[in-house]
């Protein structure tokens, strides 16, 4: 496609962008030719596609898609997306009252005719992760009541990411909970006997993924202050 034209790029000026529960945010992504100042050929309308990647990357949802006049969103995302269209060339995404479930990874893909390039921006949310289990004990949820477990939580149920992040900040928890991508897991800060062992590195524990209907863990959920303050 080389000698057709210059090559269509395009480029997420930031790769992560910070928001809190309720608030508005936008994830950029701008498009242009490679070696050339030119938005568009002018021959092929441009289509704008904006997804998000699920944890596995195995399959993407539909957040947004603007073709000319034409723009369209989907699911939650109705009525709370659209493009920022600063200039010929922005295809950023503005995202607004931000809800637990938009936290992830974003792709902006821009197609012109033949040619196509995308960009993946991370939203994260400023929160809290905190391990949960029910009063009858640990190990009682398979994946769906844990699910439900946050939900009634005022919560979601922890991305592995976020749980690492608490990890960093200093969480430490011997028993397994459940993580939205079907992983078992729990953080370790203080290495000892019924955790792992004390002769073990601190980290995340990695129990692997296991059947979301018949296997029981305790959860981690994630939830996050709709004015953006600290817990």
């Amino acid at each position: 496609l080389e000698e057709n034209g210059p090559r269509l790029l395009v480029v997420a000026e930031q790769t992560k962008v910070f928001t809190h529960r309720g608030g508005n945010v936008t994830l950029p992504c701008k498009f242009y030719h490679e070696h050339t100042s030119t938005v568009g050929s002018g021959i092929h309308k441009i289509r704008v596609k904006w997804t998000k990647l699920t944890s596995d990357y195995l399959k993407e949802v539909d957040v947004f898609v603007a073709m000319g006049h034409h723009k369209k969103s989907y699911g939650n995302y109705q009525d709370r997306v659209f493009l920022k269209e600063s200039s010929k060339n922005d295809a950023s995404l503005i995202i607004t009252d931000i809800m637990l479930e938009d936290y992830g990874r974003y792709k902006c893909e821009v197609i012109e005719g033949l040619e196509d390039d995308t960009a993946v921006v991370t939203l994260d949310l400023k929160g809290v992760v905190f391990p949960y289990a029910p009063r009858l004990g640990r190990y009682n949820l398979n994946f769906h009541e844990a699910q439900q477990a946050c939900r009634d939580q005022d919560a979601i149920i922890a991305a592995f990411d976020q749980l690492y992040d608490a990890w960093r900040g200093g969480l430490d928890w011997c028993n397994a909970g459940w993580l939205s991508d079907g992983s078992a897991q729990y953080p370790i800060t203080k290495p000892r006997e019924p955790c792992g062992g004390r002769n073990s590195v601190p980290g995340v524990r990695n129990y692997g993924f296991w059947d979301k209907d018949n296997s029981r863990y305790d959860v981690f959920c994630f939830t996050s202050n709709f004015n953006g303050k600290s817990f």
